[in-house]
């Protein structure tokens, strides 16, 4: 390792940190308002900190033992984009299986891999991360000296308060996350649901409606929902005429309607901040069902309106 441990934290901390910078000020510019943008809710994108600590572990030998620097730029761009490439690929794909949701895609980019990298973005990698090596690098490097002079215990002092930040930040951000994935995972049930109602709906017979019915108790546990705890048969709705059964399901479906608006308009802060984060989040088994529930956010419009009623 070129540079000691408590150094490279600091370093880690400090590309975290302009990562989010970069991130916020293009996110906040396309949407032209302030987006914290990044998983975290602080000022830090790890995913920055993680590919450049690599790179610096990794390449600066490599920066510093060729005399050429044409080749030395050319090498490093090529392996700072492939460790880059690497290490967004892998954060996505650990995401995906934690949060079960796809918090970046590429899909709608060419020459993207599972929708997780791009070239374009890999190129932008490398580019950015040459210059942080040849020119921000060196600048950074006086700086750790001069906070190393004053004794290695101040640059302790710094680690370990940035990283019990860190450490408070990520697990409230991991909460948050998950509920996300479990709001998404109602969504999508309660989808289903609707979807399976509309369909019995439309079916000819009464027969045909129990029977579909009956499927979607047994597969989503609606023993409940249709009163009949006691009664596996379902004995209240083959008491209807077919008319007043269509009714029946109908109401049962804008009953499901009605929870799922109040659960996507009901998003706390936090949750609300990670979506926008996010505009490219994809919810790998109903896009539409991500969509519908940022297009039902709180905004402030929406506030104000409420006001003036």
């Amino acid at each position: 390792m070129p540079y000691p441990f408590s150094v490279m934290v600091l370093y880690f901390f400090i590309y975290s940190f302009l990562g989010w910078l970069l991130e916020t000020l293009l996110c906040s510019f396309q949407e032209r308002r302030f987006i914290n943008r990044g998983f975290l809710n602080g000022p830090f994108c790890p995913i920055y900190g993680c590919a450049v600590s690599l790179m610096l572990i990794l390449l600066i030998p490599v920066r510093d033992s060729l005399d050429n620097t044409v080749i030395a730029v050319l090498v490093i761009f090529f392996s700072c984009a492939v460790l880059a490439t690497i290490t967004e690929y892998l954060i996505s794909w650990i995401m995906e299986k934690l949060f079960k949701a796809r918090w970046w895609d590429y899909s709608h980019i060419k020459f993207n891999i599972n929708g997780r990298v791009n070239v374009a973005i890999s190129i932008i990698w490398g580019g950015l991360a040459t210059l942080f090596l040849f020119c921000l690098q060196p600048l950074l490097d006086k700086l750790a000296a001069l906070i190393f002079s004053a004794g290695s215990t101040a640059l302790i002092v710094v680690d370990a308060v940035l990283i019990a930040f860190l450490i408070f930040d990520a697990a409230i951000s991991y909460i948050v996350a998950r509920r996300i994935g479990n709001k998404l995972e109602q969504l999508d049930k309660w989808n289903e649901l609707i979807h399976g109602f509309v369909e019995s709906i439309e079916l000819p017979t009464k027969e045909d409606i129990l029977r579909h019915i009956e499927r979607l108790a047994e597969k989503y546990n609606l023993r409940k929902a249709f009163e009949k705890r006691n009664s596996p048969d379902m004995p209240e709705l083959h008491t209807l005429t077919l008319d007043s059964l269509r009714r029946r399901i109908a109401d049962y479906a804008n009953e499901i309607r009605a929870k799922s608006v109040k659960l996507m308009t009901s998003t706390r802060y936090l949750q609300k901040r990670m979506l926008r984060a996010f505009p490219y989040m994809k919810w790998p088994r109903r896009p539409a069902i991500l969509r519908d529930w940022k297009e039902h956010l709180p905004s402030k419009n929406n506030r104000d309106e409420k006001e003036k009623k």
